[in-house]
């Protein structure tokens, strides 16, 4: 997924760089990034290529990123939450509501707890890949 999106500033360092782009249906409610508005947000991101503020880049998710955040962020809890029907409905129906609601519940924090590890793998970050020049399409 690449999308265009304008410098708004750039770290002391300059190895970061605040990107503001609009946002596409494809964003939902993810939330990574800083929302400005329902069409606007701002993400930081690394700067490799020396991004200047008012700079127009391209940034870019790989779409098999897109899919592993999804697959941990929902599979992950179906998963637990049928393991914790199965397991519960071994003793009645009460205990298999309770066991997926628990085991779903479970898997949200442990998925929170290791929300830290995640934000440093780069594999989930997108990318700045390049300086958008005069007449290029997006």
């Amino acid at each position: 997924m690449r999308q265009t999106g304008k410098v708004i500033s750039v770290s002391d360092d300059g190895k970061k760089a605040i990107v503001r782009f609009s946002r596409t249906d494809a964003c939902g409610k993810c939330h990574a990034c800083f929302t400005l508005s329902s069409t606007e947000a701002d993400i930081e991101l690394e700067n490799n290529i020396g991004a200047a503020a008012g700079d127009e880049v391209i940034i870019q998710l790989h779409s098999n990123s897109v899919l592993k955040a999804s697959l941990i962020m929902y599979g992950v809890p179906l998963v637990a939450l049928l393991i914790g029907t199965a397991i519960g409905s071994l003793k009645s129906d009460m205990y298999a509501f309770l066991g997926g609601v628990l085991f779903a519940c479970g898997a949200f924090f442990i998925i929170k707890a290791f929300e830290p590890k995640f934000e440093r793998m780069n594999s989930f970050k997108p990318r700045i890949i390049e300086k958008k020049e005069n007449g290029q399409g997006e």
